[in-house]
């Protein structure tokens, strides 16, 4: 292992230094003697092991070994040894990515090491309408080695206002197919197969995720109305994330399941629209919920996501995908729906699931 700072300034402040990596944050350090800062210039060169390291600053291994543990504690350092290892053309094509990463880069990880995982996952994605169809062009620009994507319907011109993998010139052509082949167009590198074919229960899907055995499952499929419970069942028995986005009038909502460690969607099988879903359905509160949508039932139900809708729904959505292939951080809707207000400035909020012990699915996992 070679430490090897990352892009980092500091100034001297008296006897401390100001280190900074992020303008969010700040780390002071007292050097009184000039020695971390010495250190700093050295691990900013990069390509010395941390024996190396002690012998030209004079100090004990083990008190520099602590040093750069410290640091590496504060996300300041990679491994040199992990970097570098990208072809030119990978390095040029993932430049922003890598960039991003190296906020995220640690001794243990490394920048192109979180490239790495994405260039090696295998994405199923639900559905290529609204949602997915603004999904999938993020999982494409982060290096998504390879994706399935599942459709059953046709292009048709209402899918305009928010569908942008597609062209006029494609109108009654098989979605998942076209999907495929932008995604084919916008980087020849990602391996790809189309599913034209409807989801008809969790057998089904628990057959599709054995034979594809993909690391996530994307959806944004809304009908029928058990389709999140069928494929939530298919992805907690097979151990596979599952991520999920959707709209509801005025509201969005994006969460997902993380297999074995948070709740899953049938631990809350609660829907207003179900009383028998509740255990005292004639509590005033629930029964009003109940009531309002018995009502809202008899309404048609216009598909009213925009494009604005859509796209910040897809980018929360992928932002999930990537959590759960790099680890670069830990899932942030994993039982904790995020609710998006469209009809209050996009504010948004987050409920948590209660894990149930008992639940038919995740319970005992």
């Amino acid at each position: 292992m070679r430490p090897q700072l990352k892009n980092t300034a500091w100034e001297r402040v008296g006897d401390e230094l100001r280190l900074v990596n992020d303008p969010r944050d700040q780390l002071m350090i007292a050097d009184p003697d000039g020695l971390v800062e010495k250190l700093l210039q050295l691990l900013g060169e990069g390509g010395r092991t941390v024996a190396e390291l002690a012998g030209e600053l004079g100090l004990d291994e083990a008190d520099v070994r602590a040093a750069v543990e410290a640091f590496d504690a504060q996300r300041l350092l990679e491994d040199g040894d992990r970097l570098g290892r990208l072809e030119p053309d990978a390095a040029e094509r993932y430049f922003s990515n890598l960039a991003f990463f190296e906020s995220f880069g640690t001794l243990e990880r490394s920048r192109e090491d979180l490239q790495e995982r994405l260039r090696h996952a295998h994405v199923l994605v639900l559905g290529t309408g609204g949602l997915n169809s603004n999904t999938i062009p993020h999982l494409a620009g982060l290096g998504v080695g390879m994706m399935t994507v599942l459709d059953r319907d046709v292009v048709e011109p209402r899918n305009f206002a928010r569908q942008y993998l597609y062209r006029w010139a494609d109108i009654g052509a098989r979605k998942a197919e076209r999907a495929a082949e932008w995604i084919r167009a916008f980087d020849p590198g990602i391996q790809v197969e189309a599913i034209d074919a409807d989801l008809e229960g969790p057998e089904q899907l628990a057959e599709l995720i054995r034979r594809l055995g993909p690391d996530v499952v994307a959806s944004g499929v809304d009908r029928p109305n058990r389709i999140d419970l069928w494929v939530n069942e298919a992805c907690v028995r097979a151990g596979v994330p599952f991520v999920r986005g959707g709209m509801a009038v005025t509201t969005g909502t994006v969460w997902s399941v993380h297999p074995g460690v948070s709740a899953c969607r049938a631990c809350v099988p609660a829907d207003p629209a179900n009383p028998a879903d509740f255990p005292d359905p004639d509590d005033p509160d629930i029964a009003g919920a109940i009531a309002a949508n018995r009502l809202f039932a008899r309404l048609p139900r216009p598909n009213r996501g925009i494009g604005p809708v859509a796209g910040l729904l897809g980018a929360f959505g992928a932002f999930e995908v990537l959590r759960y292939l790099t680890g670069f951080e830990p899932p942030a809707y994993a039982g904790r729906p995020l609710t998006v207000d469209f009809a209050r400035g996009c504010a948004t909020s987050q409920t948590e699931w209660p894990r149930d012990p008992d639940c038919a699915v995740c319970g005992g996992r």
